[in-house]
């Protein structure tokens, strides 16, 4: 991204540097009104001005006529522009191919540009080149162009990515379900999102769980919350755990050990399990021995089937002020649309200020669901949230880039 500013010459429009610019004798402007100030990208920054008046001859001449300024300075104004956003004309009818489906026949508009890009280092054909390659699962041609590349760049080439995405378009189910749970957990609100809970798993959703803003829970809630975890259970899906350390807190301050009130026991239960939805196993085994000597039962036993792989306690923007953009990861092929996603990612930014959208498994966005992206988008601009397109794909990354998403949401390629 470069800044570049600088008047007009009188007369041809052309721009003028002040490297090196022979001086020049002031003279009458124009009728025209003074040239504004343009920005135009470079490749390399370089700070312009206007022409310096001569001195003046040594022999008695007439007075000129007033010169007016070149240009105004509170009208001077500096355009920024990102070089790599601008594709040509192949390029572009290439990301348009793809998004319309036609992967084969736009790699085949690359590549028959591609010579006419020797010796120019432009990268980004290379780069879509690449992306079409590796979801046309064309090892050889890939590898043939990352021999180019090294010539071209002198450098390192994209990696071959062994997993390419075969995945239908995905619907809500296969994106996941994120639950935002209330300040104030009672039995019917509770038995709702229990409800919820269980109807995802049933269709195969992940879950994402959040309770950075619950304040209040009393015994049913807690017992219609445990009871849908539980059966949650039996459907195998992965379950990830947001702001539990509000919850945590909450439920030990209803509990304490050798304390044998019934009424407390689906406080205890549920604690025990958000432990174990949380891979916190130290403190499940902790919690799980007082359980068993404050009811004299057998406790429940640590189940590593259902802990994550990696702990997925994490930190809700609810309970923090200061925490990195919590991330909602989209994939397969967004097409039509894509109605299910667009609500999924309008749920999920109404429980977050700060979002990223991850797109690392999302290999291709028609121009329907482009649109629908660029609307959703400039709402949540206006309403004060911070979206940002994490690890999109060079294709996905530059159709978005032509609908002017970029000019709203910082867009980041893998």
């Amino acid at each position: 991204m470069v800044f570049s500013f600088f008047r007009k010459k009188e007369g041809d429009g052309k721009p003028d540097t002040l490297d090196n610019a022979p001086v020049t004798q002031p003279r009458a402007p124009a009728p025209a009104a003074p040239a504004k100030a343009q920005g135009i990208a470079t490749t390399t920054p370089a700070a312009t001005h206007g022409a310096r008046p001569a001195a003046a001859a040594p022999t008695p001449v007439a007075a000129p006529a007033p010169v007016e300024a070149a240009y105004n300075l509170h009208e001077l104004s500096i355009e920024v522009e990102d070089v790599s956003a601008h594709l040509d004309a192949e390029e572009e009818e290439a990301v348009v191919l793809h998004a319309n489906g036609q992967t084969a026949m736009a790699a085949a508009t690359l590549r028959g540009a591609l010579p006419a890009r020797m010796g120019t280092r432009r990268a980004e054909t290379w780069g879509l080149l690449f992306e079409l390659y590796q979801q046309l699962n064309d090892r050889t041609a890939f590898d043939e162009l990352a021999l180019q590349y090294v010539v071209e760049f002198e450098a390192s080439p994209p990696l071959w990515r062994d997993v390419v995405s075969t995945r239908p378009a995905p619907t809500a189910a296969a994106s996941g379900t994120y639950i935002a749970f209330p300040a104030r957990l009672n039995g019917d609100a509770t038995a709702k999102e229990a409800d919820r809970m269980i109807q995802a798993a049933q269709a195969g959703q992940a879950l994402r769980l959040d309770f950075a803003k619950v304040a209040e829970i009393d015994m049913l809630a807690a017992a219609e919350l445990l009871g849908g975890w539980l059966r949650v259970r039996k459907f195998n899906v992965a379950v990830q755990t947001l702001g539990v350390d509000s919850l945590v807190n909450l439920l030990r301050g209803k509990i304490q050990t050798g304390r044998n009130v019934p009424a407390e026991a689906p406080f205890w239960l549920l604690l025990i399990e958000t432990m174990q939805a949380s891979g916190d196993q130290e403190a499940f085994e902790n919690l799980a021995i007082d359980y068993a000597v404050t009811y004299e039962v057998s406790p429940p036993s640590w189940d590593p089937r259902h802990a994550p792989a990696l702990a997925a306690k994490a930190a809700s923007p609810a309970a923090q002020s200061n925490v990195p953009a919590e991330h909602l990861q989209l994939s397969g092929e967004l097409l039509h649309g894509a109605a299910g996603q667009l609500a999924l990612i309008r749920d999920f930014a109404q429980q977050h200020s700060r979002m990223a959208l991850d797109l690392r498994h999302v290999s291709r966005i028609d121009f329907e669901t482009a649109g629908q992206f660029l609307n959703l988008f400039m709402e949540m601009v206006q309403t004060g949230k911070t979206v940002r397109i994490a690890c999109a794909n060079e294709l996905v990354a530059a159709l978005l880039q032509m609908l002017g998403v970029g000019e709203l949401v910082e867009i980041g390629h893998i």
